[in-house]
C-alpha cells in the first residue's frame, strides 16, 4: 500500500513538472475564450502550460490583455507569465472558468477615456453581466502606467503589487502597495503608497459604484515628495508621510487623515515638538482629476492654516498650496530657512512673528504678503536690529521688502529689496538678491548686525562710521557713502589706517574713494584712492603729505621693507623667508607728493613722483623735487627711484640728477645712479654711486677757484664715511685749466692731484663746509 502510495504522489509530481515544460497549445483557443468571458476583453495566449504547485490551474506565456474600445487602442496589460487557477465546478458544467489570475510583475495601463470613465470601471461592468464574475486578481513587482486618451502620463507606479479580491456582484475588495515615480526623473528612492479597501457596485438609488479606502504613504523624502508636483524640486529637508480615510462615490470621494513631517532641524521651536502632524480634510474627485484639501483644525488662534488644490493631477498638473500664517514665531521660520540651504548665521537669533498669505501654484509661483511684526535679530558681539513692522510681498517671481530698521538705541537704517525666486533654485545665488541700505548715520560694526559681508571698503574697516547708501545687485555692490573716524588694517603697513573722513562710491567692480583725510602713524596725508580689478594694476591713488619724516616713513612701512629673520637663519646665512602672498598679488599705481620730507638734518619737497609697484619691486619713476634750505628751494632733483623687496633688508637704487647744489660757494650738478641697501646706518654705509659732475663757481681751497670743473665720481660707503674717487677731472681757472684726479682721505680731506701745462699742482679741502 505504501509504495502504491509513493508510486502516486511520484507521478503527480512528475505530471506536474513536466506540466510546466510541455506546451499544451491545444487548449489556446479555449483558454482565451475563457479569458475573454471572464475580463470582458480580447485577450491572446503564447504557450500554454499545467500548473498543479499550490491552487491546481493553467500558466500561460506572452499573454496580451486588450483594451475595452472605449478607452483606447493600446492592450491594457502585458504579462510574461501570468497563472489561472480554475474553477473546478466549471469543469462539471463542461465550461472553462477562473476563479484567480496571478499577473505575475506584469505591465498595467489604466487609462481614463473621453467620456470620463477609467478603463478598470469598464472591466468591472462587463465582468458583473457574466455568469462566473471577475476573479480574483493579484500582480507583484509590476508597473502601472496612466493614459487620458493617447496621451500617457509622466507618473507611474513602480514595484506594484494588486490583490483585487471580487465579492457580490461587481464589488471587489482592493489592496495596492506601489511606489510613485515620473518618467522624466531617475528613478530615486521613494516611500510606497498604500491602499486598500472596497469598491462597491452602484446602486439602484445612487448610479454610482462607492469606493471605501485607507491611503499611506511610508516615510519618505520631503524633497522627493514635492518632485513629483514639480521636477525641478524646492530643495526641502526631512521626512514625510501621511495616512488618509477616503469614502464615497468616485467624483466625491471624501478626505480625512493626517500629514506628518519630521527630521527638520529644529521643528521644536514650531507648537508642535519633534515635528510637525498636519490634520487635514478635503474632497477627491477621480472622474475630473480634482483634489481639494485642507487643515482640519482651522481656527483664530491656529499658527498655521494649509490649503491645497489639484486638477488634472495625473496628466498635466495644475495645482495650489497656500498656508495663512498667524504670528508665527520668526524664530522657527529662520530655522527652517537655515536648513533648507539658506545662508543664515550660524549664531543668529531671531524674535517676533509672520503673519500672512502666502499661496504657491506650478504656473504662477509663489505670491502673498506677509508682515514681520516686532522682529529682531541678534548676531554675536553685534547690536541687535529691531523692527516694528516689515512688509513683505511675494509676486512675479520676486520677493519684494521694506523696512525701517533699528540698530543699538540711537542708530537706525532704511532697508529694501527684493529676491528672485527664478530657476535654479539656489538660496544663496548673489544674483537673485537685490538690496539698498540707507542710513544718516551708523558705526561699521552695527553693519555686520545685518549679516551682510563683501561691502567694499566697509568690509576691511574695523571701526568707524558711514553714511550714505549702497545697493548689492546682480552679484555687485553700487552706492555712495560718506566714511567718517575710521580704521583699515593696510597689509603691509605697521599699523591701522586711520580715516578721518572721506567719500566712496562703488560703481560694479570698482571703487572710488574721494576727499581722503588720513593718518598713518603720524604722517597724516590728503588724496583719492580708486579699485579697479579689472586694470593691470587695481590700486590707483593720489595722495598729498603736507609734512612727513623719512624715519617715520620707514617705521610705518616697515612690514614692507624689512622680512626678520630667526637666530639660526641670521647665524647659518640662511635665505630670507619667501615674500608673503599680499606682496606678490600687489599691483600699485599712484602718484605722491610730500611738502616737507626731513632726511636726518635735510630736507626736501617732493613736488611729484609716480609710484609704480609690482610684487616685489616698488618704482618711483618720474621724480620731481627740491632740496630745502630755510624752507627755500635749492638743488633739483630728477630721475626714478627703485625699491627691491626681495631680500631681508630692501635694496635702493636711484638714476637720474642733481642740479644747482650748492658747494664751496659755488654749484654743482651730479648725475649717475647709486645703489644701497638696508636702513638708517646700513645705507651710508652700503652706499655705492658712480656718474659724472659738473661744477661751477667752485672755490675748493684759498688757492683753488675753479670756474668750472667736470669729473667722473664714484663713492663708497663706509662705517667712517664716503670714500670719494674723481677721475677724468678737468678744472678752469682764471685762463688756466688743469686734469688729474682726486681721492677722499681717511681724514675727510680731499686730495686733488692736478697737472697744467707739465707742472703739477696739488689742492687740498675738506669735503663739505668752507674750503
Amino acid at each position: 500500500m505504501i509504495h502504491k502510495l509513493i508510486w502516486a504522489v511520484s507521478a503527480l509530481a512528475i505530471l506536474a513538472l513536466a506540466g510546466l515544460y510541455l506546451p499544451l497549445d491545444f487548449l489556446r483557443p479555449r483558454v482565451e475564450r475563457a479569458l475573454e468571458r471572464n475580463l470582458g476583453r480580447k485577450v491572446e495566449v503564447g504557450q500554454v502550460h499545467l500548473n498543479l504547485f499550490g491552487v491546481p490551474g493553467l500558466t500561460f506565456e506572452d499573454v496580451v490583455i486588450h483594451e475595452d474600445p472605449r478607452a483606447g487602442i493600446e492592450p491594457f496589460a502585458y504579462v510574461p507569465a501570468l497563472n489561472a487557477g480554475v474553477r473546478a465546478l466549471s469543469l462539471l458544467r463542461h465550461r472553462l472558468d477562473f476563479s484567480s489570475l496571478n499577473l505575475g510583475d506584469a505591465t498595467v495601463n489604466l487609462v481614463k477615456s473621453s467620456s470620463g470613465t477609467w478603463n478598470f470601471q469598464f472591466l468591472f461592468e462587463q465582468a458583473s453581466k457574466g455568469r462566473s464574475g471577475l476573479p480574483g486578481i493579484k500582480m507583484r513587482g509590476g508597473r502601472v502606467n496612466f493614459k487620458f486618451g493617447d496621451t500617457k502620463s509622466v507618473f507611474y507606479f513602480d514595484d506594484a503589487d494588486l490583490d483585487v479580491s471580487p465579492y457580490g456582484q461587481g464589488s471587489a475588495e482592493v489592496r495596492f502597495w506601489g511606489a510613485p515615480r515620473r518618467t522624466d526623473r531617475p528613478a530615486r528612492e521613494f516611500g510606497h503608497l498604500f491602499v486598500r479597501g472596497n469598491w462597491a457596485a452602484p446602486t439602484v438609488k445612487d448610479g454610482e459604484p462607492r469606493l471605501d479606502l485607507r491611503v499611506e504613504l511610508e516615510r519618505s523624502a520631503l524633497d522627493e515628495v514635492s518632485r513629483l508636483a514639480d521636477p525641478r524640486g524646492f530643495g526641502l529637508h526631512g521626512v514625510v508621510s501621511f495616512q488618509a480615510q477616503l469614502g464615497g462615490p468616485p467624483s466625491a470621494l471624501k478626505i480625512a487623515g493626517g500629514l506628518q513631517i519630521e527630521d527638520v532641524h529644529r521643528w521644536d521651536l514650531l507648537p508642535q515638538h519633534g515635528g510637525w502632524t498636519a490634520p487635514f480634510e478635503g474632497v477627491l474627485d477621480l472622474i475630473a482629476q480634482k483634489l481639494e484639501l485642507a487643515s482640519a483644525t482651522e481656527s483664530a488662534s491656529s499658527p498655521v492654516t494649509l490649503r491645497f488644490g489639484a486638477s488634472k493631477f495625473l496628466s498635466s498638473p495644475q495645482w495650489e498650496a497656500s498656508a495663512q500664517l498667524n504670528r508665527v514665531p520668526l524664530s522657527a521660520l529662520l530655522e527652517i530657512a537655515r536648513h533648507m540651504g539658506a545662508a543664515v548665521p550660524a549664531k543668529a537669533a531671531a524674535e517676533g512673528g509672520v503673519s500672512g498669505q502666502v499661496s504657491y501654484t506650478g504656473a504662477g509661483g509663489l505670491t502673498g504678503r506677509i508682515e514681520l511684526q516686532d522682529a529682531s535679530l541678534n548676531l554675536p558681539d553685534v547690536e541687535p536690529l529691531r523692527s516694528k513692522l516689515t512688509a513683505v510681498s511675494i509676486g512675479d517671481g520676486m520677493i519684494h521688502f521694506d523696512s525701517h530698521v533699528e540698530i543699538g538705541p540711537r542708530e537706525s537704517a532704511e532697508i529694501e529689496g527684493s529676491y528672485s525666486l527664478s530657476a535654479p533654485r539656489d538660496w544663496n545665488a548673489p544674483r537673485n538678491l537685490d538690496i539698498r541700505i540707507a542710513t544718516r548715520g551708523i558705526s561699521v560694526a552695527d553693519m555686520r548686525s545685518f549679516g551682510l559681508a563683501g561691502i567694499p571698503v566697509l568690509e576691511q574697516t574695523a571701526q568707524g562710521s558711514w553714511r550714505g547708501w549702497a545697493r548689492f545687485r546682480a552679484g555687485e555692490w553700487s552706492g555712495e557713502y560718506d566714511l567718517q573716524n575710521a580704521r583699515i588694517a593696510v597689509e603691509g603697513l605697521a599699523e591701522p589706517l586711520r580715516i578721518q573722513s572721506a567719500s566712496v562710491r562703488l560703481d560694479g567692480k570698482r571703487v572710488l574713494v574721494g576727499r581722503l583725510r588720513a593718518r598713518e602713524g603720524a604722517t597724516a596725508f590728503t588724496g583719492d584712492y580708486q579699485w579697479d580689478p579689472d586694470a593691470p594694476r587695481p590700486h590707483r591713488f593720489n595722495i598729498v603729505i603736507p609734512e612727513a619724516d623719512a624715519a617715520e616713513v620707514a617705521r610705518a612701512l616697515a612690514p614692507t621693507l624689512v622680512r626678520s629673520q630667526g637666530f639660526l637663519a641670521r647665524t647659518f646665512g640662511l635665505p630670507p623667508a619667501p615674500a608673503p602672498d599680499w606682496l606678490k598679488k600687489r599691483r600699485v599705481d599712484g602718484v605722491i607728493s610730500i611738502a616737507a620730507l626731513t632726511v636726518g638734518s635735510a630736507a626736501a619737497r617732493i613736488d611729484r613722483a609716480r609710484l609704480l609697484w609690482d610684487a616685489s619691486v616698488a618704482r618711483l619713476v618720474g621724480v620731481d623735487a627740491h632740496t630745502l634750505v630755510d624752507d627755500s628751494d635749492e638743488a633739483a632733483i630728477a630721475g626714478d627711484f627703485e625699491i627691491g623687496l626681495r631680500g631681508r633688508v630692501p635694496h635702493f637704487k636711484f638714476d637720474g640728477k642733481i642740479s644747482g647744489l650748492r658747494y664751496k660757494g659755488g654749484e654743482i650738478d651730479l648725475e649717475g645712479s647709486i645703489e644701497a641697501d638696508g636702513l638708517d646706518g646700513e645705507i651710508l654705509e652700503s652706499a655705492h654711486a658712480l656718474g659724472r659732475l659738473r661744477g661751477r663757481s667752485v672755490s675748493f681751497a684759498p688757492d683753488a677757484e675753479f670756474r668750472t670743473v667736470t669729473a667722473c665720481f664714484e663713492m663708497t660707503g663706509s662705517a667712517g664715511g664716503p670714500q670719494w674717487k674723481l677721475g677724468s677731472m678737468e678744472a678752469v681757472q682764471g685762463g688756466d685749466t688743469y686734469t688729474g684726479f682726486g681721492l677722499s682721505q681717511p681724514d675727510g680731506k680731499l686730495v686733488l692731484d692736478l697737472n697744467h701745462a707739465g707742472h703739477p699742482a696739488r689742492f687740498v679741502a675738506g669735503l663739505a663746509g668752507a674750503p
